[in-house]
């Protein structure tokens, strides 16, 4: 029996994307190897939102050899964002010439065809644009159980975005916004629920999208705080919760914070990324909030849901932020007090408008201003920690 190895990088999507694809090749006969060094097959489910993430799995794939100690060989595949990016498919077989396979963000449901016939010899290089008719039995696959996180469960309910936010690759990568059809969604929903009410420990079900909060199910007038009302309906076990990942500030309701206060079902961890402190910087980043909007959605939050707990990205060091910008931002952390944060410096990405702008912040900069900020974080998630335990 052959076996196979999926290295995952990057966001909770592609995770759950490698899940999918670890069930297609289950059913074709394949076992699961838990290392690489025992595979016959070894995928890269790769990221590029970032350079070091993009630099780690282009060294990975380096070091992975075409042939193991005992003469087999090994058939390697590359899926996912990497792949999807404009000439990094071609140039990637190119130089690394014991690459079998390259599947993009919007045929990786292609992985059992593209091993087959790697293992008669036949390279695969299919980065596509648009998404396939066959790949709703991808979309609709049912896993279950985070391998990370046992008790973590994701469902898919939508696809791409919309924003273009200057810094961001994933409009390029994963395509424009696609929303699942509902009773597509809650028939998945169903399933999982059903696998998972009559465990003892604390399960958590997570919606998924690269905007998850812009969901509007085609065709009807359900969005996402709807969709999510039906979905806690279902719920009657009182250890199974709804969250979800990746939500944008500018769609984030008075609705939907209201439900999350009067909804048991949904957890008290909210991540909701503002990406800056600073005006200008946000009108730049593209992002159609203000400072105070945000401020405001935040402290709305609290005063209905007051146990809530909330999370945020920030990006530190973006094309044009002077010191005083950068201020802005530590005055912003400070006088919004997030539970934690995960704070990175700007990372340039090829294609995106933010690369081609003016003003560039050096990369000493950069991670000055990440490690002052995070140290700034940490002293603030310490303290509410602390008042907590009190």
């Amino acid at each position: 029996m052959k076996t196979f190895h999926i290295k995952t990088y990057g966001c909770q999507m592609n995770v759950h994307e490698s899940q999918k694809v670890q069930k297609l090749l289950e059913r074709e006969g394949f076992s699961y190897a838990e290392s690489e060094d025992l595979s016959d097959i070894v995928i890269f489910n790769t990221c590029t939102v970032r350079n070091t993430a993009e630099e780690k799995i282009i060294s990975h794939i380096g070091n992975i050899h075409k042939e193991k100690r005992d003469g087999r060989r090994v058939v390697i595949a590359i899926v996912g964002c990497l792949s999807q990016r404009d000439g990094v498919g071609k140039s990637l077989m190119k130089k690394f010439p014991h690459l079998d396979i390259i599947l993009g963000t919007h045929n990786i449901s292609q992985i059992c065809n593209a091993i087959k016939l790697a293992m008669s010899n036949k390279k695969t290089l299919d980065i596509i644009d648009k998404r396939q008719n066959d790949d709703d039995e991808f979309d609709n696959l049912v896993s279950l159980d985070d391998p990370t996180k046992p008790n973590t469960h994701y469902i898919n309910i939508t696809y791409g975005c919309d924003n273009f936010c200057t810094y961001c690759i994933v409009p390029y990568v994963r395509g424009r916004l696609v929303c699942r059809e509902i009773s597509e969604i809650e028939k998945e929903f169903n399933k999982v629920y059903e696998s998972i009410k009559d465990r003892e420990e604390q399960q958590i079900i997570y919606l998924l999208g690269q905007n998850v909060n812009s969901y509007l199910c085609p065709h009807t007038d359900i969005d996402f705080t709807r969709l999510i009302k039906r979905l806690a309906k279902k719920i009657g076990a009182s250890n199974v919760l709804i969250n979800f990942l990746s939500s944008h500030p500018k769609d984030f309701s008075k609705e939907l914070a209201d439900l999350i206060a009067c909804t048991p079902q949904i957890e008290r961890n909210i991540h909701l990324p503002i990406q800056n402190g600073c005006d200008k910087i946000l009108k730049a980043m593209n992002r159609g909030y203000s400072v105070v909007e945000f401020a405001a959605k935040i402290n709305y939050l609290r005063k209905v849901c007051p146990d809530v707990k909330i999370t945020t990205d920030i990006i530190c060091g973006f094309p044009g932020e002077t010191e005083e910008d950068f201020t802005e931002t530590v005055t912003m952390v400070k006088n919004i007090r997030f539970n934690a944060a995960f704070i990175f410096p700007y990372s340039k990405r090829t294609g995106t408008v933010a690369d081609k702008m003016e003003n560039q912040i050096d990369t000493k900069t950069k991670k000055q201003r990440t490690t002052e900020l995070i140290k700034i974080q940490r002293e603030i998630s310490k303290s509410i920690d602390g008042l907590n335990k009190n």
